[in-house]
């Protein structure tokens, strides 16, 4: 017993340990983004026939993918860009279009890129604003739209998708987004804003948002829609928060950064994505109505 080194072994003990926490800090994170980012392309459900005929086809993005789109002619002249989560917004999928639709308005639901070809990642309203671009030159091209009645409406990371791209797109002429984060890197970092968060979820979160830089080769605070928000005016923002999520994802701080005209609707008793369901005949009507006067001048 006298002959065991025991400042050495307690060293390579300590030093184990090190290293097993920081490979499950690094692979942990490592996993949880390439999850966020990659995973499958989920297929396209067929709509409820009442919806009207279609048009499936793609458009090319800026870093030269195909990316798919659906396209529903308008009947009114104005047409509407819907992005949605990492699964894209085709199909059933968030945003609802439904009573877009019924009003008349054209709308473009825009794939997500682990759908394109060649295959991408989701960068979570990055490079996605960039594919809501070209969405709305996509629009432009349609005969039937009048390219000055161009909106664009976003759920999630889509809403996200939607202030950017209108912040570098004047023809899109109104935007609605719901449930989007304020900044990327702030909300990768700060984590649960609603608990304390101690030094190993700390570490844990800072090391997320450098695995995204890693994958996507995306600086996520450069994803900040509340600092593009105020560059939209003086055409209008509709944010639209559920109750159990406005702070969370700082809706009023938000839209405190929006110029005139501009609007906050939170949704009592919703939380993330359920606010058509929570409020089901206001959300439509507040939908169109805000559309209506934008592009329609009614």
């Amino acid at each position: 017993m006298k002959n065991i080194r025991w400042p050495y072994i307690l060293k390579i003990v300590v030093f184990t340990i090190l290293v097993t926490l920081v490979a499950i800090d690094l692979g942990g994170a490592w996993l949880f983004v390439s999850a966020l980012t990659g995973g499958p392309c989920d297929s396209f459900p067929d709509p409820p026939t009442a919806w009207g005929s279609y048009i499936d086809t793609t458009i090319t993005t800026h870093d030269g993918r195909q990316l798919p789109v659906r396209y529903y002619p308008t009947q009114n002249g104005a047409a509407v860009i819907a992005m949605g989560g990492m699964d894209g917004s085709i199909g059933n999928a968030l945003p609802s279009i439904e009573p877009l639709l019924e009003a008349g308005y054209g709308v473009l639901q825009v794939g997500s890129r682990r759908c394109a070809q060649p295959r991408g990642r989701v960068t979570l309203g990055y490079n996605e604003a960039f594919d809501a671009v070209q969405g709305a030159a996509f629009l432009m091209e349609q005969p039937e739209v009048d390219p000055e009645r161009i909106g664009i409406y976003g759920f999630s990371m889509g809403g996200v998708s939607s202030i950017r791209a209108a912040a570098r797109t004047p023809e899109i002429k109104a935007v609605v987004a719901m449930g989007g984060y304020h900044n990327l890197g702030e909300d990768f970092v700060e984590g649960d804003r609603e608990t304390r968060v101690g030094l190993p979820k700390w570490v844990f979160f800072h090391t997320i948002a450098a695995a995204y830089r890693l994958q996507t080769g995306v600086d996520p605070w450069q994803s900040s829609p509340i600092d593009d928000l105020p560059t939209i005016s003086p055409r209008p923002v509709l944010l639209i928060y559920g109750e159990n999520e406005v702070t969370t994802n700082r809706g009023r701080e938000q839209y405190a950064a929006a110029l005139e005209p501009k609007e906050l609707w939170v949704v009592p008793g919703a939380g993330h994505g359920n606010y058509h369901l929570a409020a089901q005949e206001e959300f439509a009507q507040r939908l169109v109505e805000f559309f209506d006067a934008a592009l329609l001048g009614e």
